[in-house]
């Protein structure tokens, strides 16, 4: 309402002056033009991008109805276009040795949020590109990376984690997890040790859903402060798990490894985008008993 009113301010005071002085009038017109410019730029810019500290009401409002508009644009085709990207990231990882290509394509499967009708065959190829990307060392079972390779372990670690939370979230009734429980007890063991690398606190979420020890409860975010998008696929993937944690417990709690991110990411300096403090507000519903079933389909997107 304040910007409206100055420029209704700039028009009267322009119409005014230009019968009594051209040049002076000229000058409030090229103000108050370069006011309305800078104002559609700042509006431009916060639309944009969700990291502008120039946010405005109007940024907001085209922010929403563009991926409104996008979302009932491409709504109808979504599902079968993710499904067929799955099968092609799957194929993709089944027959290429160029690790090149592994590195690209799971780079691509990362930032896919949300995978829908996925196929259950990516979240073993990922998990079996990021169990070759790294080896058990030494008696405390150390993780290291092998050389040249961490680039690839840190994407394949994001993407396993992207394939696996949706196919959890979207059929908790598959037997993929119970196959690739096996395959983690067997690359690591109970006490693996992934700290001093980027993929820790993935890998060691992964590790908290598949085992039930005491390293669940010594699990901490710690330092993770991953790029913003990183970070919101993360958060949205946790959603998912939440939701699956709480039915596979009965309706009777989020595990608190999960809760812990959402704690972690309150105390972030700057805040984390809008996105992901609305998927830890739907983490803290889902403890609290709401379902957040659909919500978490679209939380990512609408955030």
């Amino acid at each position: 309402m304040l910007q409206a009113a100055l420029l209704l301010l700039g028009c009267a005071l322009s119409h005014y002056l230009w019968g009594i002085n051209v040049t002076v009038a000229s000058v409030v017109i090229g103000v108050t033009s370069s006011g309305v410019i800078l104002y559609i730029f700042l509006i431009a810019a916060g639309a944009a991008s969700e990291s502008c500290p120039y946010q405005t009401p109007g940024s907001h409002a085209i922010r929403y109805l563009s991926r409104r508009a996008l979302l009932s644009a491409t709504s109808g085709s979504d599902g079968q276009t993710t499904a067929l990207d799955s099968r092609c990231i799957s194929w993709m990882l089944q027959t290429s040795l160029d690790k090149g290509v592994h590195l690209s394509t799971l780079r691509h499967l990362a930032t896919m949020v949300p995978l829908a009708n996925i196929d259950p065959t990516l979240v073993t190829e990922c998990f079996n590109v990021f169990a070759g990307c790294v080896k058990v060392v030494d008696r405390y079972s150390k993780v290291e990376v092998v050389q040249g390779l961490e680039q690839l372990a840190v994407v394949s670690a994001l993407g396993f984690f992207n394939a696996i939370s949706h196919l959890l979230g979207a059929d908790p009734t598959s037997r993929v997890p119970e196959d690739l429980h096996q395959r983690h007890a067997k690359a690591f063991p109970a006490f693996v040790d992934f700290h001093g690398h980027r993929f820790y606190p993935i890998m060691s979420a992964v590790h908290c859903l598949f085992t039930r020890s005491r390293e669940r409860r010594r699990f901490r975010w710690g330092d993770y402060e991953p790029p913003a998008h990183e970070l919101a696929v993360v958060s949205h993937n946790l959603v998912n798990l939440a939701q699956f944690e709480y039915q596979r417990t009965q309706h009777i709690k989020v595990p608190r490894w999960i809760l812990r991110f959402v704690l972690h990411s309150f105390s972030l300096d700057p805040p984390p985008p809008t996105s992901v403090v609305a998927d830890c507000l739907s983490i803290i519903a889902i403890d609290l008993g709401c379902d957040m079933s659909n919500a978490a389909t679209t939380g990512l997107d609408e955030g």
